[in-house]
């Protein structure tokens, strides 16, 4: 009994410090070409992320749970709390090579509707999946984030 406590108490020390510390994470310069930072809210299956990147805020969203299939999406892109609607927006989504299962990739331009930027996605599989938003700016500068969704 007491080498079970004697484990259990460093494992939920390390799990509580990382959970902290991933909250507050924000990527360095070489890894993701500057501070950028992120949230998520994933806990219904529906996806929102809020990433900031330079002067831009970037928001990914569904508005069904993400699913094996087709999934719909939409991006707003502002810029100091402005819409941006003259801008082109590109995602990709990846699953890394893993033993057993090659490579998969999904890349989708998105399409300009009222405002925002709309786009289907097909995920062949359960598991995580990359993606990878670029979006060019009026002034022809490309901006890219990364995250990830789980299906």
């Amino acid at each position: 009994m007491k080498k079970n406590m004697l484990w259990t108490i460093p494992f939920l020390l390390t799990v509580g410090l990382g959970t902290a510390q991933a909250d507050g994470m924000k990527c360095g310069a070489g890894k993701c070409g500057g501070a950028m930072q992120q949230k998520s809210d994933v806990g219904n299956g529906l996806l929102h992320e809020v990433k900031e990147k330079d002067s831009f805020r970037i928001v990914l969203e569904s508005q069904k749970p993400m699913t094996v299939g087709n999934n719909d999406i939409t991006v707003t892109v502002l810029q100091n709390g402005k819409k941006r609607d003259n801008v082109k927006v590109k995602i990709k989504f990846f699953m890394p090579e893993m033993p057993g299962m090659p490579y998969m990739e999904y890349k989708t331009k998105l399409k300009k509707v009222d405002g925002v930027y709309k786009g289907s996605v097909n995920l062949s599989m359960g598991g995580t999946w990359q993606y990878m938003l670029k979006f060019k700016d009026a002034e022809g500068k490309v901006h890219s984030v990364r995250g990830s969704v789980n299906i």
